[in-house]
């Protein structure tokens, strides 16, 4: 079951980022969908944001249940953080690239 205040945070970022669409909507790709690359960005940063986390977590629960290791769980989740930041790290990197080829 999700806290509140989680939920009030992933609304409260979600809403950030449709009112930078809002302000940029003049902006169109090809195919004249000015939102379209956006959201594309938002969903694969999400997805590397929880993908990778929900998996080690699942892993280190799996492995301390097993070896009874707490230490073991831990460096399993920091694993999934690293693996975290270096994807969110990509997404930020191939999307600057994209805005660079889009405005030159």
């Amino acid at each position: 079951m999700l806290h509140l205040g989680l939920i009030y945070l992933i609304m409260s970022e979600s809403h950030l980022a449709f009112i930078f669409m809002e302000q940029n909507k003049d902006i169109s790709n090809k195919d004249g969908v000015w939102w379209k690359p956006i959201m594309f960005f938002y969903v694969r940063a999400t997805s590397w944001i929880a993908i990778p986390l929900i998996i080690a977590v699942l892993a280190g629960n799996y492995v301390s249940s097993t070896i009874g290791s707490q230490t073991l769980f831990f460096a399993i989740v920091m694993a999934g953080f690293g693996i975290t930041c270096f994807g969110i790290y990509r997404e930020i990197r191939k999307y600057k690239k994209d805005l660079e080829k889009e405005n030159k």
